[in-house]
């Protein structure tokens, strides 16, 4: 069966749902570690970053070229 843009719609709707019964609680710790990290000098605003985006491009190329294994179609 095809699916049709009203199933994406749907499954959005549905996603949208179940997500407002989720509740994620973050520790005092890990809100720490999360504002040292983000405190880093790399992190911080006019840092040259286009380090993410070359391994960004590299991960992308490298899954470009999998392939299924034989039996595992």
């Amino acid at each position: 069966m095809r699916p049709t843009l009203e199933d994406g719609l749907r499954a959005l709707r549905e996603a949208t749902e179940l997500a407002k019964t989720i509740r994620i609680d973050l520790t005092e710790d890990y809100l720490h570690l999360i504002s040292v990290v983000e405190a880093l000098p790399r992190n911080q605003s006019g840092t040259d970053k286009s380090s993410v985006w070359r391994a960004e491009r590299a991960f992308r190329e490298v899954f470009t070229r999998v392939r299924p294994a034989a039996g595992d179609k």
